[in-house]
């Protein structure tokens, strides 16, 4: 037997080896690559917001909305509207507490109604108005429709998405023109007998709306799911799941009825929704804390949206209080710290999409 021909496998399965070798020690050393194939969220700008001395105290920032030019703060606790300019400074409050004509007791996440300079702020309290303003401040009138709503949005061509709980207490999903008060769509995303939660979690549901693709997404705080309603048909789609080793489902067979105790034992201890936005790039982000602690929380990037939806977690190690989407940037808000003479900070991040492997 000619020993040339076994030399030569030899020295191809020891280069081999090597190669393989230099790759693992490669990857060890270089552990930034494992993050640069994940998604994640890349700070590009930072604005201070301005605390003058006849401007605003910020104690409890709930939501914040984003225009071209401004950016609009709800103060949970101060009950309050307030408005900064995109460089961070005060300008003003939009509405006031009180009975009054334009004015509301619990305000919720004030919406923005697109390319008009107006938003929507929905009064919590029974009158259970809607109200629409100027970004100036400027007291429009209110919908004729009153309802409790929600979760709401408005659409480019002025529709108004929300959703509320009907008369029979299914929690349903409404489409209505904003202008005309006509209703065009309407959906049950939850059966009566979870009437209750769909309720009390109200501040807790997402609602997105892609307008290239005309579909209505949504999601309940309890589930591990995403729902797709296509409104040009009118039908729902498959829905979206959220693959998370965390994610911990509410029992309902563990839920007693409205006769016994009104809260099951696991009541607090599921995945909670604590935002849900609508990437330009069709892709939407959420953020979800599992459990009953609030340091365990996680973005998710439910991504390819108009192909086959996937679901991955997305790097997070920023400390926030809110957080929305305007074009393809994410806005968070961060409270002061101790010592800081400001009303706290706008970060602006911009979603990095996951390098591929060489070898994918």
């Amino acid at each position: 037997m000619n020993r040339k021909k076994l030399l030569a496998p030899v020295k191809w399965m020891a280069l081999l080896f090597l190669l393989c070798g230099s790759c693992e020690k490669s990857a060890v050393e270089n552990p930034q690559d494992e993050d640069a194939l994940k998604p994640h969220l890349s700070l590009i700008d930072e604005i201070i917001l301005e605390r003058p001395e006849a401007g605003p105290a910020l104690r409890m920032a709930n939501s914040i909305a984003v225009m071209e030019d401004h950016i609009i703060i709800l103060d949970y606790r101060r009950k309050s509207v307030e408005v900064f300019d995109i460089e961070g400074n005060y300008k003003w409050a939009i509405g006031s507490r009180g009975d009054g004509e334009g004015q509301y007791k619990i305000p919720r996440a004030p919406v923005v109604i697109p390319n008009t300079n107006q938003i929507l702020i929905h009064n919590q309290e029974r009158k259970r108005q809607t109200l629409r303003f100027s970004i100036k401040g400027e007291f429009l009138g209110e919908l004729k429709r009153r309802r409790s709503m929600h979760q709401m949005l408005v659409s480019e061509d002025h529709n108004l998405i929300h959703t509320y709980t009907d008369r029979n207490r299914n929690g349903m999903l409404c489409v209505t023109s904003l202008d005309a008060d006509e209703v065009l769509a309407k959906f049950k995303v939850c059966e009566a007998q979870y009437g209750r939660l769909f309720s009390t979690f109200r501040r807790l549901q997402g609602l997105a709306y892609d307008e290239e693709r005309k579909i209505i997404y949504v999601a309940l705080p309890w589930e591990d799911k995403v729902m797709r309603i296509d409104l040009a048909t009118q039908e729902f789609l498959t829905p979206i799941i959220i693959n998370h080793p965390k994610f911990i489902n509410l029992k309902f067979d563990e839920i007693k009825t409205e006769n016994e105790s009104s809260k099951p034992p696991n009541f607090g201890k599921f995945s909670k929704l604590y935002g849900m936005y609508l990437l330009s790039s069709g892709d939407i982000l959420l953020r979800y804390m599992f459990g009953d602690s609030p340091m365990n929380t996680a973005l998710i990037l439910l991504s390819d949206l108009d192909a086959q939806p996937s679901a991955q977690e997305v790097k997070n190690e920023l400390g926030y209080n809110a957080f929305t989407c305007h074009g393809q940037s994410v806005y968070m808000y961060s409270p002061p710290t101790d010592g800081e003479d400001t009303n706290g900070r706008i970060r602006v991040y911009r979603l990095i999409a996951p390098r591929k492997s060489p070898t994918g």
